[in-house]
């Protein structure tokens, strides 16, 4: 239900227009001081629709709609009747002055959508404004579907949630109905309005982490150290791109997709071990303090981080062996790399919110700090980093490759 309000029986009429006035925005008060000044049944829009008058002042509609909706009011017509001539649904009604904070996109006018919205209209005055510009943004950006979600957020998704993390929530729905882009491949389950807050969460870390992963690798590992090969009946075969990662991954059930911050020095390189074309272990190599040309063999995995049985590190160890020995080099993340990964992946998101008219309020919800300065360190640190978003301990400690509980 919406939020009434009603001034004092005996009200002045110049009290009646501060409060009135005080209920909208502080950006939108004075272009809504200038229009109410026109008529009083145009100010008493504050009171009796104040989605309608909002809606007018921020040039909703195009410009012949919004003088039909005046001459509406003007001539003392029923609300609807102004409500059709602009093109605004009823529903809009319901919402008090304060839930109006930002400018409207063409809202749905069905019942499905209607009854969405307005009966998750939170409580509390202080709430109401981001919880609306949350719907209003969640339509513009991505469409009805996920604004009708974001509308339920109350009981899922708090409103003490950051606006980073809304921000990526949105990226990430956007981007699970665009698959002809970069950021829809590395999703691992794109939103669907069947997901709970929760999951999406999850969901939305997982992704972050390999968008994390697309930026470090780049265009791929240039050497692997050692060349794929074959070893009593298994192949091995070396992850280059984010596209191995992400498939090892998923093949194998750990957390490879996660390997960003591993990887970032270049100290370590992962292969597959497969037979008959199936991954069926995970082999990690990482350089030796004590010799630049013998890697250890840092994990050796099963699915879902089991131990693999005998042939395996036997085979393992004979294409090892066969190998040319030579002394190997770690190669740091090329910034310049990161950065044009970031921007291929980005740049259909950005265009998306230049067209919707809100680029200017959004800078891209990037994961570029903290990958940034592991950048900028990479040449000056020679120690592994604990693994992100992995299960792992400090340096000289064996990480594993095992998934996060719950993702």
């Amino acid at each position: 239900m919406g939020i009434e309000v009603a001034g004092p029986a005996h009200e002045t009429r110049s009290a009646r227009r501060r409060r009135r006035l005080s209920a909208f925005s502080q950006t939108w008060r004075r272009p809504i001081a200038a229009l109410t000044a026109r008529a009083a049944r145009i100010e008493d829009l504050a009171d009796s629709f104040p989605g309608l008058l909002f809606a007018l002042v921020t040039r909703y509609g195009d410009s012949r709609q919004r003088r039909r909706a005046m001459a509406c009011i003007e001539a003392g017509l029923p609300l609807n009747s102004a409500a059709d001539a602009l093109g605004l649904p009823m529903w809009l009604r319901r919402l008090p002055a304060e839930a109006f904070a930002t400018p409207l996109p063409a809202m749905p006018a069905d019942a499905e959508f209607a009854l969405a919205v307005t009966s998750r209209i939170p409580l509390s005055m202080e709430e109401i404004t981001a919880w609306f510009d949350r719907v209003v943004y969640a339509l513009r950006v991505v469409g009805r579907d996920f604004a009708i979600w974001i509308a339920k957020a109350p009981r899922g998704m708090p409103l003490s949630t950051s606006d980073e993390d809304f921000r990526w929530l949105t990226a990430w729905a956007w981007y699970s109905i665009q698959p002809a882009t970069r950021g829809h491949e590395l999703l691992r389950r794109p939103w669907s309005p069947a997901l709970s807050w929760k999951k999406s969460r999850d969901e939305v870390v997982i992704w972050r982490k390999r968008i994390d992963l697309a930026a470090t690798l780049g265009r791929g590992i240039r050497d692997p150290w050692f060349a794929d090969g074959n070893a009593l009946g298994f192949d091995v075969v070396a992850l280059r791109t984010v596209e191995h990662f992400v498939a090892e991954s998923a093949a194998m059930e750990n957390c490879l997709d996660q390997y960003a911050a591993r990887l970032t020095y270049g100290r370590i390189r992962v292969f597959s071990v497969r037979r008959h074309g199936t991954s069926i272990a995970s082999l990690e190599l990482s350089l030796r303090s004590d010799d630049a040309t013998t890697p250890a063999i840092t994990q050796l995995r099963g699915p879902r981080n089991r131990r693999v049985p005998t042939q395996i590190w036997q085979a393992v160890h004979a294409w090892l062996g066969s190998q040319p020995f030579k002394a190997l080099v770690g190669q740091p993340s090329d910034p310049a790399s990161a950065r044009e990964a970031l921007r291929i992946l980005w740049q259909p998101y950005l265009e998306a919110l230049e067209a919707a008219g809100i680029a200017e309020r959004l800078r891209p919800p990037l994961s570029g700090a903290l990958l940034a300065y592991r950048l900028r360190t990479a040449s000056r640190r020679r120690a592994p980093c604990t693994p992100h978003g992995c299960e792992g301990t400090e340096t000289g400690h064996q990480p594993t490759m095992a998934r996060h509980a719950g993702t």
